[in-house]
């Protein structure tokens, strides 16, 4: 968009005094002085354009509740954002932010802040007067600490910290305590401590991609319900110490996944011994295996009456290496007709063939 035909627009938002001004995708290199005279808009999008500053005069806007530059170029805020006291939402990801001013903590309207996907190595202490602040999205970042008063968001829901530099636990977030959702997915943190269980509203943790080996301190969180560590959705009985999964859980595990990383944590040897496996049958990638007396067979009127053996597929992936256990009925004893089985009736040879 040219500067002439975006004055226009300027001068036709202000003479038709629009609530909303649209401004997206229009490859802007600079915002005029002129948006000082949209005193009355309450929503400005910016979204996708070149913009690597706005003008002080932004901040004459004291009517805007939402403000979106996401997709820009911006490496720095101007110093009187905080004048903007009803904004509420603020969208500033993907630019190239490596510092904020300290006027953003006047920002007393503020209710969610999106600064993913920026350069950002430090948050300014004034962050911790964001008291309404309910979402707050910092991912992509180079933080290696958060300020000591942010614990003061009292009203805080929703922090994600994914992909940034922490090697340690910030303690100040156990103070957050009207915190539901967390996210640390790809740090360096080794352990949590264990104020974490001041969250008594948290219901779900995101630890993937760190070098995490004891997760028992998370049992003492009545409301969480997710758990996701090692790329997937942990239930409860996992989160202990990792040297305390069990081969016997592989047994009654119906997720596949879980399976899986049961098989690479515990080893398939180890598997293979604690629940007293016997090899039946062996064919190409396919061991089929049987645990004798582990299932109870009950009569119609529920009584105890019996026990059989449980049968099962171990399949080796050609590609990857990974090994997958599958359960299969108990009178199978050819790992090709359990194969076969599992295709649902299509051998093998055959399935590669339509497939």
């Amino acid at each position: 968009m040219e500067q002439a035909e975006l004055e226009r627009k300027i001068e036709q938002a202000r003479s038709h005094q629009w609530e909303q001004l649209k401004l997206s995708h229009h490859q802007l290199n600079i915002l005029p002085d002129s948006i000082k005279n949209l005193s009355h808009i309450t929503y400005l999008d910016l979204r996708y354009n070149r913009l690597n500053t706005l003008p002080e005069s932004i901040g004459d806007l004291y009517e805007l509740t939402g403000l979106d530059v996401s997709n820009n170029q911006l490496n720095i805020l101007p110093s009187n954002i905080g004048s903007l006291s009803n904004l509420t939402s603020l969208d500033l990801h993907n630019n190239q932010l490596n510092t904020l001013p300290d006027g953003i903590g006047n920002l007393s309207s503020l209710t969610w802040i999106l600064l993913d996907n920026n350069q950002l190595s430090v948050l300014p202490e004034s962050f911790g007067n964001l008291y309404k602040l309910g979402c707050l999205y910092l991912d992509n970042n180079q933080l290696t600490e958060l300020p000591s008063n942010i614990g003061n968001l009292s009203n805080l829901t929703v922090l994600s910290l994914r992909n940034n530099r922490l090697n340690i636990f910030p303690e100040v977030i156990t103070s957050l305590l009207s915190l539901e959702e967390l996210n640390l997915d790809d740090n360096s943190l080794i352990d949590l401590p264990n104020s974490i269980t001041h969250l008594k509203y948290l219901k779900a943790i995101d630890l993937n991609n760190n070098p995490f080996t004891d997760l028992s301190i998370l049992q003492s969180i009545s409301s969480l319900s997710h758990v996701l560590f090692l790329n997937v959705d942990l239930p409860r009985r996992y989160w202990t110490n990792l040297s305390e999964w069990k081969s016997e859980w592989l047994l009654d595990e119906e997720n596949v996944e879980i399976r899986r990383l049961l098989i690479e944590e515990l080893g398939y040897e180890k598997i293979h011994k604690e629940i007293a496996a016997v090899e039946l049958d062996n064919w190409r990638e396919y061991t089929l295996l049987k645990i004798d007396s582990i299932e109870t067979i009950y009569s119609v009127y529920g009584k105890a009456i019996g026990t059989e053996p449980m049968v099962l597929l171990k399949m080796t992936c050609p590609s990857t290496g990974h090994i997958h256990i599958l359960r299969v009925p108990p009178e199978m004893t050819s790992a090709e007709a359990a194969i076969t089985w599992i295709n649902h009736g299509i051998h093998p040879d055959e399935f590669a063939i339509q497939t």
